[in-house]
C-alpha cells in the first residue's frame, strides 16, 4: 500500500466536505438580512449577516481537543480559529465528529444563529484549552473569545454521496424546489460558486471582497417552489402548444448555468413593467420586444427568450 499516493484524493475529499458545509449553512440561512459567506479567506469560510459574524473551520476527520490543540505544525486548529474576529465574533470549529470522551465533558446548547446543536467548553476544558495556549501574546484576547467558541457536527459523513441527500432534504425544508434534478442542480450550482471563490487570492481588502457569495446569489440558486410553481401558472395559462410549453421548460433548466447574464438584462428591461393591468400572453409578448432591443438578448433562441422572460415575471410575482 505504500507504493499508492493518496494525498490528493483525501485534499479533494476534505474539501468536497468543506463544500458541503457551506452548502448546508447556505441553505439554512440564506434569507437571513445581509446574509453573505466568504470562503477560504480569513478562515475555511465566514458567515456574517445583520451585525452577526463567525469564523468556521471545517475539518473531515474524527477531532478531539488533544488534536484541535495540536501545534506541532505551527497554531494549533483551535488558536487558527480564535485569532479571527473580534470579541463579538463567533467561532465554529465544523466536524464530522468529535471524541466522545470530550463531548461528554461540553455543554450542549441546542440553539445556534446559523446551526444547532452546538457544543461550548467545559470550565474544565477552557482551562486546559488556556493552558496551552498561554505562551500566545493574545491569550488574554482568546479567554474572552472562548465563551463564543463552539463545536458543531455535520449530519453528514465526508463523502458527497452521504451529503447530498442531506442537502436536498434541508431544501426541501425550506421550500427549495428540488424537483426534476433542481435541487442537485442547484447544488452543483453553488458548488461551482464556492470553487471560483476560493481560487482568488487575497492581498487586499479589494480582493477579500471578491470572496463573498451574496444572499442574491444564493436566491438566484435556490428557487423556491412558489416561484417555480407559478413559471408553471403562467407558462399553462398561455395559448402556446404542448410542444412549445415542453421546449420552453426545457430552456428554463438551462438558465441558472447557461443564461445568467441573458437573465440580467431581462430583469434590467423589465424593472418597470406592469404585471397587474395585462393578461399572461400578452405581457410575455410585451417583455419580450422589451428584452429584444439588446442585441445579446436578442441572439437566443424563440424558447429561451420565453423561458427567461417567464422565469423573471415569475420571480417579480413574489414581491407584488
Amino acid at each position: 500500500m505504500s507504493d499508492f499516493e493518496n494525498g490528493g484524493a483525501f485534499a479533494i475529499k476534505g474539501f468536497n466536505f468543506q463544500k458541503a458545509a457551506i452548502t448546508f449553512i447556505a441553505i439554512k440561512n440564506f434569507n437571513k438580512p445581509d446574509f453573505h459567506i466568504l470562503v477560504e479567506a480569513r478562515d475555511d469560510f465566514e458567515v456574517k449577516f445583520n451585525g452577526y459574524d463567525a469564523y468556521i473551520q471545517v475539518k473531515s476527520q474524527k477531532l478531539s481537543l488533544n488534536k484541535l490543540l495540536n501545534s506541532k505544525d505551527g497554531k494549533s486548529i483551535l488558536e487558527k480559529n480564535l485569532s479571527n474576529g473580534n470579541e463579538n465574533s463567533h467561532y465554529k470549529i465544523f466536524v464530522k465528529s468529535f471524541a466522545e470522551t470530550d463531548v461528554k465533558k461540553m455543554l450542549l446548547n441546542s440553539e445556534g444563529n446559523i446551526c444547532d446543536p452546538l457544543y461550548s467548553y467545559s470550565d474544565e476544558q477552557k482551562q486546559t484549552i488556556l493552558n496551552k495556549l498561554k505562551g500566545s501574546s493574545d491569550i488574554e484576547s482568546f479567554e474572552k473569545k472562548l465563551l463564543s467558541s463552539y463545536i458543531y457536527m455535520l449530519p453528514f459523513e465526508d463523502r458527497l454521496i452521504d451529503a447530498i441527500p442531506v442537502l436536498l432534504g434541508q431544501m426541501a425544508l425550506k421550500e427549495i424546489d428540488v424537483s426534476q434534478k433542481r435541487g442537485q442542480i442547484a447544488i452543483n450550482e453553488l458548488f461551482t460558486l464556492i470553487d471560483q471563490k476560493s481560487e482568488y487570492v487575497v492581498q487586499s481588502d479589494e480582493d477579500y471582497i471578491k470572496k463573498k457569495i451574496l444572499k442574491e446569489d444564493l436566491q438566484e440558486i435556490f428557487k423556491l417552489t412558489s416561484t417555480l410553481d407559478f413559471f408553471d401558472s403562467i407558462l399553462s395559462s398561455t395559448s402556446y402548444s404542448v410542444f412549445w410549453k415542453k421546449k420552453i421548460k426545457q430552456e428554463q433548466l438551462k438558465i441558472i448555468h447557461a443564461y445568467i447574464t441573458e437573465k440580467e438584462i431581462a430583469k434590467r428591461e423589465l424593472s418597470n413593467i406592469d404585471v397587474l393591468s395585462t393578461a399572461e400572453e400578452e405581457l410575455i409578448n410585451i417583455a419580450m420586444e422589451k428584452c429584444n432591443c439588446d442585441v445579446t438578448f436578442n441572439t437566443l433562441g424563440e424558447f429561451t427568450k420565453k423561458a427567461i422572460i417567464i422565469e423573471v415575471l415569475a420571480e417579480m410575482s413574489e414581491k407584488v
